[in-house]
């Protein structure tokens, strides 16, 4: 009988991955490194070498955790890495905090108004940090002085006490051009930037300056067994309103081609610097940006967190999270652990809810870490004597994880809509079917509008299957097809046999004449009833499997 944990002994570590490494205790951050899982492990190396190094995918695909694992991985390995993690609605007092417990550089996402193009804030910005970067260690560069001047320049060009950052930089250039004073050349010429009067000989755009400052970082003699990295942290979309989320696309998609440029410029000059950032896939379909800007960088360079791939349900890369953080547990307690089939056959019961335990999680999530995360840690303390994870131990959590998941899913909603029009959808949604045809949710809608404003009010300005298309792109409803004729269960409750299909899964274009379905984790937080064994098993990529 192999040795195994009791259940309050599984943690599967923290929502947010930030929030793994603000700790003291270095054994939770090694932990984390030894449970680590990645969608393609094969892929590390493409990654390290430079030639992906654009992390994108949906909210909670594990975007952070794989840029602090490649930052532990190089750091480890004698390289010089810095990272910029962007924050909001924290105070000044709170970023320093974060940062110095993480050595992490704190930035506030800028307000670029109605300008269309901040590239140039960009790569004066990523100058600043590269130099920043070069500068920080004279034993691992020999031109540390060099770089540390250049930094010095930058950051004096764009001064002001009131403001830091990249809205230091972008205030300076919004502010006018730069000007030289006589002809000088090499640090002087970028030093006599600093003399804002126009002398006669002209002046110089922030464009040209971002130029010279990338020529002196490519020009600088650089050791051969060392590389200088710096990755910058999901910039997100934001969650106030379409304007602000219109602006925030084009701050992402400048971003993007400016961490493109600037690789590709890197490796023409043979130098050891790199920059990576981490991204959500929204930003390749947000409306206000185009596709071919940044596909070619997604697709080429991109590396797609993708944990369900495959015709295969039972080998859907989202299990190796459950498998590799069970193991390094085991490891830490016992100094050896259990096969992979081991850990399902000792710790899962046969079935769950009638199906395997793999189709049970299949479905009751959204194939992301952050599911798996929140799910398992509301299962800790559910007998947390006991060992195995059974149908009992997952229906007396599946209160808390319904809340958890229905926030999660409104904060993708709320990317593109205010939260009162967030709140609409649910309370459509609450109390009704699970099933239901686009026509049947507009009766629906016309109903309860007819006696509420603010429902009219929003099922007038985006339709109701506007509503419908936009509940199913974030994973709240599914795609139904029958799959054989209904028949009254032992409960008395009538069973409509459907497989079903889902955005985030199967990304099929949304067809208004499908049936809909409520995704089964959201049926307690919207009252649809308690989730029984013939609620599962309708995933036809299963049952393709088994035939």
């Amino acid at each position: 009988m192999p040795q195994l944990l009791r259940r309050h002994q599984i943690e599967f570590g923290k929502t947010d991955a930030k929030s793994s490494f603000i700790t003291r205790d270095q054994s939770a951050k090694k932990l984390f490194i030894d449970a680590f899982a990645s969608p393609e492990q094969h892929e590390i190396d493409a990654i390290r070498s430079g030639d992906r190094f654009i992390f994108y995918g949906t909210k909670g695909s594990g975007k952070t955790a794989l840029l602090r694992y490649m930052l532990e991985m190089e750091k480890n390995a004698g390289n010089v890495t810095k990272a910029i993690v962007f924050s909001e609605d924290i105070s000044a007092q709170e970023r320093d905090k974060i940062a110095q417990n993480l050595e992490f550089d704190n930035e506030v996402k800028p307000d670029i108004g109605d300008d269309v193009d901040t590239r140039d804030m960009w790569r004066v910005y990523l100058a600043q940090k590269i130099a920043e970067l070069l500068s920080s260690d004279n034993r691992m560069f020999d031109a540390c002085k060099d770089a540390s001047r250049l930094h010095a320049v930058i950051s004096k060009i764009f001064d002001d006490n009131k403001v830091r950052g990249l809205q230091r930089i972008l205030s300076g250039i919004k502010a006018g051009q730069l000007t030289l004073k006589g002809k000088a050349g090499d640090f002087a010429e970028m030093e006599a930037m600093l003399n804002w009067e126009k002398p006669e000989d002209g002046s110089i755009n922030y464009n040209r300056f971002a130029d010279l400052v990338i020529e002196k970082i490519c020009k600088f003699h650089y050791p051969s067994d060392i590389k200088f990295i710096v990755y910058l942290d999901e910039l997100n979309l934001s969650m106030i309103g379409q304007k602000q989320h219109k602006r925030d696309s084009i701050l992402i998609r400048d971003l993007i081609i400016t961490v493109g440029q600037l690789n590709r410029r890197f490796i023409e000059a043979g130098i050891p610097v790199y920059l990576y950032t981490a991204v959500r896939v929204e930003i390749a379909k947000a409306a206000s940006i185009s596709r071919n800007e940044i596909d070619k960088y997604l697709v080429d360079h991109g590396f797609h967190l993708d944990w369900h791939k495959g015709a295969d349900v039972t080998k859907y890369p989202i299990f190796d999270i459950i498998e590799k953080r069970i193991s390094a547990i085991e490891m830490k307690h016992f100094g050896k652990c259990n096969t992979n089939n081991e850990i399902w056959t000792s710790y899962f019961s046969r079935d769950i809810f009638g199906v395997s335990p793999k189709q049970f999680i299949s479905e009751i999530t959204w194939c992301n870490p952050r599911d798996i995360v929140n799910l398992f840690n509301a299962a800790t303390n559910v007998t947390p004597g006991a060992t195995q994870y059974n149908t009992n131990v997952f229906a007396d959590v599946l209160v808390e994880y319904s809340d958890i998941a229905w926030t999660e899913r409104a904060e993708e909603l709320n990317a593109a809509h205010n939260m009162s029009v967030v709140n609409v959808m649910r309370r459509i949604l609450a109390g009704w079917e699970r099933h239901f045809t686009v026509d049947q949710f507009t009766r629906r809608a016309e109903s309860i509008a007819a006696r509420d404003q603010l429902v009219m009010q929003v099922v007038k300005t985006l339709g109701a299957e506007g509503i419908c298309r936009d509940l199913y792109h974030v994973g709240v409803l599914g795609q139904s097809v029958r799959a054989g004729k209904t028949y009254t269960n032992n409960d008395g409750r009538v069973v409509y046999p459907t497989h079903q299909t889902w955005f985030y899964r199967d990304n099929r274009e949304f067809d208004r004449s499908e049936t809909l379905s409520v995704h089964r984790a959201l049926f307690s937080c919207l009252k649809l009833g308690r989730l029984k064994v013939d609620d599962f098993g309708n995933d036809p990529r299963y049952w393709q499997h088994k035939q």
